[in-house]
Parts: C-alpha cells; structure tokens; sequence
C-alpha cells in the first residue's frame, strides 16, 4: 500500500507507512508499519495498541496513537 499517513504526538511530527498491500479490514488486530525508519508491527491489546516485541516501553504511547489513528482512517 504505501500510503504515507502523518500524526503529532508530544508535540513531534511522525510520518508512518502501512506495509500491507490491502487496506486493513475491520477487525484486524495486526498492522505493519514503518516507522522511524523502521518496521514494526502493531498488535491491538484489547483496549490499546502496542509494538509487538517492544523493548522500550516509553514507546508505547507513540505506537498507540499511530493505531488509532489508522484505525479512524481505515475504519477498522
């Protein structure tokens, strides 16, 4: 897909790709992304979204706000 989506958090500018070639469907609880140069996977945790295999927690935060926001894009 490729579609470059832009978020602020703590008052920082992030750009984040989605990875997939579909758009996420309704439902989906993984999502691939790039972000800070890096690919990450996003797993919905029931009530937030977090990195998958996170090492720093401090960016928990960041990942849950690029879930929601794809999750207003895409309705999912």
């Amino acid at each position: 897909m490729g579609q470059a989506l832009r978020i602020t958090f703590e008052q920082q500018d992030y750009t984040i790709k989605l990875l997939s070639p579909n758009p996420p469907a309704i439902g989906t609880t993984e999502l691939e992304v790039e972000v800070l140069d890096e690919n990450r996977t996003l797993v919905w945790d029931e009530k937030v979204w977090l990195f998958k295999e996170n090492q720093d927690p401090a960016l928990n935060g960041l990942a849950d706000a690029i879930g929601r926001s794809i999750r207003l894009r895409y309705r999912i």
